[in-house]
């Protein structure tokens, strides 16, 4: 019977970005184990070394399932898939393509580590030589068999890992920090200001224009600048009804028509009608 080592890993820390699918993890390490269902163990860098070149021969990508469906059942849905080994210090990485599937197990926290299946003695199908060591698939799982590693954890920000490497700033740069974020607070409120100030201008010309033009009296002409500053689409509504000849009363009153024919329902307060009252 051919003999398939099971390794339940608690991969190294795998962290991904949302729009990130491809990422490298630690499926095994060298050392030896006591305590597997088939007995000790062995890994050395020579047997990662011959993991990786049976997997750079084969050219295939190995499929990570769920629960080692691909083993028990003979195939099994794949929630992501290794497409590249390497050895790095006594570890054997692997880069993993999750798929969105794989990705929400992970993080949800559903599934936790990594279990990668080893075939100590594998015989080659073409050939039928003994080729040693290969990687047969992976898992999601919850139940590790290496624990040394750490757990499988997803990072949607970009950021975060750089973040917690960056070098502490001294106390020298932080106040350099401190006083060009002062001196952008204080620029931004001078743009305001000054924003605030060219808007109450444009309003006072549009005003101011339309006394001119006899569309409104100079009566208004300070609440219509209150009106304008308050809603300006209210004040460019009021005074393209006005026409010319027909402005504003000097009491404050709008006649809709040419002529109102002195009839006072035809009259509309022009703050009310801004919809600005004093």
């Amino acid at each position: 019977m051919k003999k398939l080592l099971i390794c339940n890993t608690a991969g190294a820390v795998l962290a991904f970005n949302k729009d990130q699918s491809i990422n490298s993890i630690t499926i095994a390490v060298v050392g030896h184990w006591k305590g597997h269902i088939h007995g000790e163990f062995d890994l050395t860098i020579k047997d990662l070394e011959q993991i990786k070149t049976n997997f750079d021969n084969s050219n295939l990508d190995v499929v990570t399932d769920l629960d080692h469906a691909t083993l028990y059942q003979g195939t099994g849905e794949a929630y992501g898939w290794i497409k590249e080994l390497e050895v790095v210090d006594e570890k054997l990485q692997a880069k993993v393509e999750w798929l969105e599937s794989g990705k929400e197990l992970i993080e949800s926290k559903k599934y936790k580590y990594i279990s990668p299946v080893l075939s100590p003695n594998t015989i080659d199908e073409e050939t039928g030589n003994n080729i040693g060591w290969t990687l047969h698939s992976a898992a999601l799982t919850n139940r590790p068999f290496f624990e040394d590693l750490g757990e499988i954890k997803v990072n949607n920000k970009s950021n975060k890992k750089e973040t917690k490497n960056m070098p502490k700033l001294t106390d020298e740069e932080i106040k350099v920090l401190e006083d060009e974020n002062k001196t952008l607070k204080d620029e931004n409120e001078k743009l305001k200001d000054e924003n605030k100030k060219l808007k109450k201008e444009t309003i006072t010309e549009k005003v101011d224009s339309a006394v001119a033009a006899n569309k409104a009296n100079k009566e208004q002409r300070d609440s219509l600048i209150a009106l304008g500053e308050a809603n300006p689409e209210e004040l460019t509504k009021l005074l393209a009804a006005s026409k010319p000849n027909n402005p504003f009363g000097s009491d404050g009153e709008y006649f809709a028509g040419s002529q109102n024919n002195g009839n006072q329902d035809d009259k509309y307060d022009v703050l009310v009608l801004g919809g600005f009252q004093v």
